[in-house]
């Protein structure tokens, strides 16, 4: 626990640096600023305020079903407006000296006009400054994400507290940042003048920056400093995600018996809340003692767990006879993951055998504190969990410890290894993951038109930047997906794969017409004259190149009616 708080202040501190909040840095110095020695607690209101927005954001939005069907730019629509107000009010302070006379806020041993600047950066504009803040700083860190996916929905409690270390580490960056800022252009006499230059142009910024967070511009920003990466700040964080040290298997690149059992052994968690077992009657670790067991989180959309069935399927045909047993848990990422007749279907088309059982309320993943599709974890006969993994790669290693742990149990194993599969399904350059509802979207060029859970005539946009897309025609884009409303309409993708995948759903025998650059999509095992026809929802191949390349466009042409989720990209 005293591990997982430090880290978590740790990454509150470095959560400064992330690219949503790189751009808000102006706002938090020039905020700051004040010609009067009584405003010397402004940042600290400021600070103040903007984590106790954070934390409210969350547990009303994020952690609890309230306010759950408003329109997330709702919250991106206010911050931005109530930070282009504070920008005028500081650039034309008689405004704001005037709004708090009528209201009464103003002390009346004050002349109104003769203190106009002082009570325009009095208490109420520096709660307000960090209160547009909490929401925009909400999306900007690995290790918020971990707190509200992860802990908040296990326990209420420890996720509030761990929060709460996460924001005094943002406090205290954000606080080291303005006070120090504060301090040296109190030094330079032009940098406090109320009606300077220098100020005025802080103003400006205010109104600039609300702009681009109400107008969703900011996002644009993200993407951009996440593409470059700059000092690989981003990894950093990332490398900073609290996990729990049984159940998180230490990096590595050595190999041989050291390797081999990666954790500390503690006692598999129970299956709990499982909606449906499917190819079997329900079970139980304890049950299943005296055999070892590989637990494999997955979804069957996910490309990479279907890159990773085959030696699945290969382990349980192999060692089932001598003790060895999968339980598939299968995990939904996508609402329609969540049918059991769609997981059967996927079971089918995957020639799966052993037992899935479908964790649609994702009891059993927090119960593992798990955080990855696909993710192993393998359970010796005593009901121990010894080793783990956590992505694609690494079959010889599995496999080598599945041997040994059977050889542990008495049973002696002398199958040579599965032949590992070479290379990796990512390479540097390639088009990232892709989601295709605002709640995950990225890189998306149709912004300034887009309207959450509306109809919208979209149009195409004329230049793509690499590993963006856009749409054309009517769609009516949610949380997560998309769906096509009329005939025509259109999806452009720029890609460097050598590989695309898209997961959709739709009328059965819809047909999706595909081409790459202008030319039929080679290679690709489910089109037929250049297109894609729907069998129902799942993962569908779109292209297969003969080798990975750059900056290709893709081009999609849908009827009415399809429902798209995701691409995912191979190499």
């Amino acid at each position: 626990m005293l591990v997982t708080i430090v880290l978590s202040y740790l990454a509150g501190l470095l959560t400064v640096l992330a690219p949503c909040v790189l751009p808000m840095l102006p706002i938090i110095l020039g905020g700051s600023l004040a010609g009067e020695k009584k405003d010397r607690w402004r940042p600290y209101i400021i600070t103040a305020s903007l984590v106790v927005s954070l934390i409210v954001f969350t547990i009303l939005l994020k952690a609890s079903t309230a306010l759950i069907g408003i329109d997330p730019r709702v919250w991106s629509i206010g911050s931005g407006l109530l930070v282009v107000t504070l920008g005028i009010f500081m650039l034309f302070p008689m405004l704001w000296a005037q709004m708090i006379g009528r209201l009464g806020i103003e002390h009346r041993t004050q002349g109104l006009l003769g203190k106009a600047y002082q009570s325009g950066n009095g208490t109420l504009s520096a709660v307000l400054i960090g209160a547009a803040l909490g929401p925009v700083f909400s999306s900007c860190s690995p290790t918020y994400a971990w707190v509200i996916a992860t802990v908040l929905p296990e326990s209420t409690l420890r996720g509030v507290f761990y929060l709460g270390v996460y924001c005094l580490g943002v406090a205290s960056s954000l606080l080291a940042i303005a006070l120090l800022g504060r301090r040296l252009l109190q030094k330079i006499k032009w940098a406090t003048n109320p009606g300077g230059w220098f100020q005025r142009a802080i103003a400006v910024l205010f109104i600039l920056v609300g702009i681009f967070v109400a107008t969703g511009w900011d996002k644009k920003i993200q993407t951009y400093l996440v593409d470059k990466d700059i000092l690989n700040l981003i990894q950093l964080e990332q490398k900073l995600v609290p996990k729990d040290s049984s159940t998180t298997a230490p990096a590595s690149t050595t190999s041989g018996s050291k390797k081999r059992f990666n954790v500390t052994p503690y006692s598999a968690p129970e299956f709990k809340n499982i909606s449906t077992w499917l190819n079997t009657a329900p079970l139980t670790v304890e049950s299943l003692k005296g055999k070892v067991v590989l637990i494999d989180f997955w979804t069957y959309s996910c490309i990479n767990c279907q890159r990773t069935q085959p030696y699945l399927n290969a382990w349980y045909s192999k060692y089932k006879d001598a003790g060895f047993e999968i339980i598939g848990v299968h995990a939904p990422e996508f609402a329609f993951e969540k049918v059991p007749e769609n997981v059967k279907r996927a079971i089918a088309d995957e020639s799966i055998l052993y037992p899935v059982a479908l964790d649609n309320d994702f009891a059993t993943w927090r119960a593992y504190r798990n955080q990855y599709w696909p993710a192993k974890y393998l359970v010796d006969k005593d009901g121990q969990v010894r080793y783990t993994h956590f992505g694609e790669g690494a079959y010889d290693e599995t496999e080598r410890t599945i041997q040994a742990l059977l050889k542990e149990s008495g049973n002696a194993v002398t199958a040579p290894l599965e032949a590992a599969q070479k290379g990796s399904s990512v390479r540097r350059g390639q088009t990232p993951e892709t989601y295709l509802g605002y709640d995950r979207a990225a890189r998306f060029m149709n912004a300034d038109q887009f309207v959450a859970d509306k109809p919208v005539t979209y149009t195409t946009a004329q230049n793509l930047e690499r590993d963006s897309w856009s749409i054309g025609g009517r769609w009516q884009m949610g949380d997560e997906s998309s769906q096509s409303l009329a005939q025509g309409a259109t999806l452009t993708l720029k890609f460097s794969a050598r590989q695309v995948y898209l997961v959709m759903s739709g009328p059965p025998g819809a047909r999706i017409d595909v081409t790459v650059t202008g030319q039929p999509a080679p290679g690709s095992k489910e089109s037929k004259n250049s297109s894609v026809t729907l069998d129902g929802p799942r993962l569908y191949t779109l292209a297969s190149l003969d080798q990975f390349m750059t900056d290709q466009t893709l081009k999609l042409t849908f009827p009415a009616g399809v429902t798209i989720n995701a691409f995912t990209f191979g190499s």
